[in-house]
């Protein structure tokens, strides 16, 4: 429970030297990385930051050379596992994709969720993607290594609702991303489903742009939003580092890559922006949390049954009372 408003103080602008020290965190983490990671991903992921490279190109040797983003049935494991969860947990009935309008919130670089939701029968989706790279699903490479094992996944999981040729040209009808943030959205509808994975942690004005996503939503709007507190580096010591130091010391060590909100000002803000969402903790390992040595910051504004949450969903309660377990 928060103890007093907490004002997170927005990422660092127009310092050179702080710019610096964040970039060399970042590259600090990065390095480390490049032995966990096949040597042509390696590359791809160095020429995505050059600025003369070929944006197309690169987002295709990425996935083509990503273990992870080929594992076709991975982001239906996400969706599978969150909607179970709130099933049997919250008393949530699966959602009917049927003629259904969907906006999806940072699908990633092959379109996330939003592709089983075109599969499952929605009359139109949408999806913001700050970093989505145009026609890469349409590539014969790309096809090849994911859309059409894909296909495969969706087909095993709900039926054969239609065949890979349908379920190409619909796509490519019904499926529009922008790389845009949430501020600046236009989906041309009201959305009836909502949807993202891992995902607001990421945008660093989310109370603005959770405010923004009311104009985009139908009345009656569905949400579910599975929300990861940890670094995004140790999943081991989800908490470390993060705990560590106050979040301005933090984002100048390592970057702005996640906003440092917790569960609680998650929450707040959903409630602010008159969302509607209840929340429910999936996973708080609170001795993880306790083997933080805490900075006065995050011990002196939050208790520690917030601190310990380590993932959260955020949806759409089926009765009219919103709830959050922190009190």
């Amino acid at each position: 429970m928060l103890r007093r408003p907490v004002a997170i103080s927005p990422p660092c602008r127009g310092n050179v030297n702080r710019m610096n020290l964040s970039a060399l965190g970042n590259l600090s983490h990065r390095l480390k990385l490049v032995g966990t990671l096949p040597p042509k991903l390696v590359a791809a992921k160095i020429a995505k930051r050059l600025p003369w490279s070929n944006k197309r190109a690169v987002r295709i040797a990425e996935i083509v050379h990503s273990p992870k983003d080929r594992e076709a049935d991975r982001l239906l494991g996400f969706f599978r596992t969150q909607e179970s969860f709130l099933v049997e947990n919250e008393g949530w009935a699966p959602i009917d994709f049927t003629g259904r309008n969907v906006l999806e919130i940072g699908p990633g670089p092959l379109g996330g969720l939003s592709l089983m939701a075109v599969f499952r029968g929605a009359e139109r989706v949408y999806g913001v993607e700050p970093d989505w790279v145009d026609d890469v699903l349409t590539d014969p490479a790309i096809e090849d290594a994911y859309l059409r094992p894909h296909h495969n996944v969706l087909s095993a999981a709900f039926g054969n609702l239609m065949d890979y040729a349908t379920f190409r040209t619909r796509l490519g009808e019904r499926l529009k991303i922008d790389a845009v943030g949430l501020s600046d959205a236009t989906p041309g509808f009201a959305a009836d489903i909502v949807l993202s994975n891992s995902c607001l942690e990421h945008i660093g004005d989310l109370p603005d742009a959770l405010s923004a996503l009311v104009d985009f939503t139908a009345d009656d709007a569905r949400h579910m939003h599975l929300v990861n507190f940890g670094n995004h580096r140790d999943r081991e010591a989800p908490f470390a580092t993060i705990y560590e130091m106050p979040p301005d010391q933090y984002r100048l060590k390592y970057g702005a890559h996640i906003n440092l909100l917790r569960a609680s000002d998650v929450f707040a803000a959903s409630a602010s922006a008159g969302l509607g969402l209840s929340m429910a903790i999936v996973d708080q390992p609170v001795e993880k949390a306790e083997a933080v040595d805490l900075h006065p910051y995050w011990r002196d504004n939050y208790e520690m049954d917030d601190l310990a949450v380590r993932t959260a969903l955020y949806f759409t309660p089926m009765s009219n009372e919103t709830e959050s377990p922190i009190p």
